[in-house]
């Protein structure tokens, strides 16, 4: 039974959460040592650097994710269940490092959002969180969409009043501004980085593999399990708890939009959401024996899923 002692665990789990980092996303290297040239090349980017950010990147939000979460009660049960969850999610995303590091930010955002339960006047909270949006945005436009997230939040914490709306549209602008500024300044032309190009077709297009298809199945799966235990049991958690998960459902349906509507790589994004709504039912259900043989599948399939990538490169 994997889950027990990973629930209260010993500090000593931390070592062993390393160790199946660097095992998951080094798989396709030991597979065959070629294979970081051909799937870790980026452009701007050494192969080396990539595939090291492929390691360090999931780690550290698997790990800033599950601290955030327990430290803020949103679930009450000390574990680093959410650790392997994230990771094992991430898997196929092999070298997102943009998406990653922009998940690292939303990470800050969400972390900023929840700081604003049981405030009458959260207004740094909304400041901080439109400013990273802000500085998301410039990179990634789609993003955008996120904004009704901050609303959602306000909405459901009850602290939404037209001067919270105007702070989030100041630190929203503010990144412009400084991009801006540096193009005028250093005489460059201005351009403002909003292209929704649809890629909806070319997601109903995607080929998948057997081994793509079954990964998708098992979580599918799982996710349907944890979906019915969260609005099963959602009532008998804490109020801040309760409202919290309710902003964590809007935002993997957000997420979810933005991946199928614009770009299916943003999927990778929704993957933090859908990581907490999964690890609320491995903590909590009462069938100890579905959350484990489920948590175990997801693991056996996300390392499955690559080594194939290795194996078919």
């Amino acid at each position: 039974m994997p889950l027990k002692h990973l629930i209260n665990p010993k500090p000593s789990i931390l070592i062993f959460f390393l160790v199946f980092c660097v095992i998951i996303n080094s798989t396709p290297i030991l597979v065959n040592v070629e294979n970081i040239n051909n799937l870790y090349s980026s452009i701007g980017l050494s192969k080396y650097l990539v595939f090291l950010l492929s390691i360090l990147i999931p780690f550290f939000i698997g790990n800033g994710l599950n601290n955030m979460i327990y430290e803020k009660n949103v679930l009450k049960k000390e574990s680093v269940v959410i650790s392997f969850v994230y990771v094992a999610l991430t898997a196929p995303f092999f070298k997102s490092i943009h998406l990653g590091i922009a998940s690292l930010l939303i990470l800050f955002l969400f972390s900023s959002m929840i700081d604003g339960y049981q405030k009458e006047q959260p207004f740094s909270q909304y400041f901080n969180s439109s400013f990273i949006l802000g500085v998301l945005i410039l990179f990634l436009p789609n993003l955008i969409f996120l904004l009704m997230l901050l609303y959602i939040n306000g909405i459901n914490y009850s602290n939404l009043n037209l001067r919270s709306i105007l702070i989030t549209i100041l630190g929203l602008i503010i990144p412009y501004t400084f991009y801006c500024m540096y193009l005028f300044l250093f005489d460059k032309e201005i351009i403002i980085p909003f292209d929704f190009d649809t890629s909806i077709l070319e997601v109903q297009n995607l080929t998948l593999t057997l081994y793509q298809k079954s990964w998708l199945i098992i979580l599918f799966v799982i996710s349907l399990f944890s979906f019915m235990e969260l609005f099963i049991w959602l009532y008998k958690k804490s109020i801040k708890s309760r409202k919290t998960f309710m902003t964590i459902i809007w935002f993997f349906i957000i997420t979810i939009f933005i991946s199928f509507a614009f770009d299916y790589r943003y999927i990778y994004i929704a993957m933090m959401p859908l990581t907490i709504i999964l690890s609320n039912f491995f903590v909590y259900t009462n069938s100890r024996l579905i959350a484990n043989a489920s948590f175990l599948l997801l693991l056996i399939s996300s390392l499955f899923y690559k080594f194939m990538i290795g194996y078919n490169v």
